[in-house]
């Protein structure tokens, strides 16, 4: 216990050291030294304010004078209003706050409010000037969207009149405007010499018109009739039947189109060439690709060349 009272006695001589520098600077601030060294009780404040200040031990207006607003609160029970009444009470001795605290110092907010509407600038009245501003700014966007939006409408509304010029409102609203004709492509009509094919269980075969059955299924696959012939597909294989069901060209290719023009291109291995309805070699299996006749014509490939083959003669126009 005897080692710890002097470093006590130290650091309370340090701390009224201080205390007394602070003084002395207030002092020299050139405030009168008679004023400053009265007792609180002269500047007759309320009881609560007095006993927060003498239970803070603060005794002589100089002790207040050497303190800031912030280390005013430091004091127990000393708030703003109580700050506030210290401050208006020592300005009858010419004694106030450390100037450092006076930026820092709470305004008394009915005494501003009182100077700004007497000098016709209250709160109300720039809360409304705020108001206005940013209406009169909320309004020119909303001129300036409106100016946007009405050049967008004016190069619709010349869009609109270029597309539906010469019409009735009630075409425009009936959708009856001219648009370019687009070819249909009809299928033929079923006759009676018709023939349409048909899957069972996985097997291809064909129906007459009215749903009879005329060749039962029993293709892998089937194509539709051209010219008499029907291209087939058994075992792998393609060949060509008639509407009786005879075989008429011996499933022998690996690929097969449908006749046109009296041919038909078909591809053995690797090479394709043509032939007739009687199964009879055309033209050698010599192409690497060969397209069925349309019009006298059909397109060959060769060793990466391609040409049209000329129905008439045989020949080829190499590209």
């Amino acid at each position: 216990m005897s080692k710890n009272k002097p470093y006590y006695r130290n650091r309370n001589k340090n701390r009224n050291e201080d205390f007394a520098q602070k003084q002395a600077a207030v002092l020299a601030s050139g405030a009168k030294s008679e004023d400053l060294l009265r007792p609180i009780e002269d500047l007759q404040l309320s009881e609560a304010t007095y006993n927060a200040l003498k239970a803070g031990r603060v005794s002589k207006i100089a002790d207040l004078a050497c303190r800031t607003f912030r280390q005013m609160y430091k004091i127990q029970n000393i708030g703003k209003k109580n700050c506030i009444e210290i401050s208006k009470a020592m300005a009858k001795f010419g004694a106030s706050f450390s100037p450092d605290a006076e930026d820092n110092a709470p305004k008394n907010n009915n005494a501003d409010r009182n100077a700004k509407d007497n000098n016709g600038q209250g709160g109300n009245q720039k809360n409304w000037q705020n108001q206005n501003q940013r209406a009169g700014q909320k309004g020119e966007r909303r001129e300036e969207r409106n100016k946007g939006k009405k050049n967008e409408n004016d190069n619709l509304n010349d869009y609109l009149s270029r597309q539906y010029a010469g019409m009735s409102l009630a075409e425009i609203l009936m959708g009856r405007r001219e648009r370019p004709a687009v070819e249909k492509i009809e299928r033929p009509p079923l006759t009676e010499k018709s023939l349409v094919k048909f899957c069972r269980k996985g097997k291809w075969g064909y129906k007459d018109w009215k749903g009879n059955v005329i060749v039962p299924p029993s293709y892998e696959e089937a194509f539709g009739f051209f010219e008499e012939r029907a291209c087939v597909e058994k075992d792998g294989k393609l060949g060509y039947i008639d509407r009786e069901n005879n075989l008429v060209i011996d499933y022998k290719y690996d690929c097969a189109t449908s006749f046109a023009e009296g041919l038909a291109s078909v591809t053995v291995g690797e090479k394709t060439g043509y032939i007739d309805q009687d199964g009879n070699q055309v033209v050698d299996f010599i192409y690497d690709i060969a397209t069925p006749f349309s019009d006298g014509k059909a397109i060959v490939k060769l060793d990466g060349r391609w040409g049209v083959l000329s129905r008439e003669d045989l020949s080829v126009f190499w590209r």
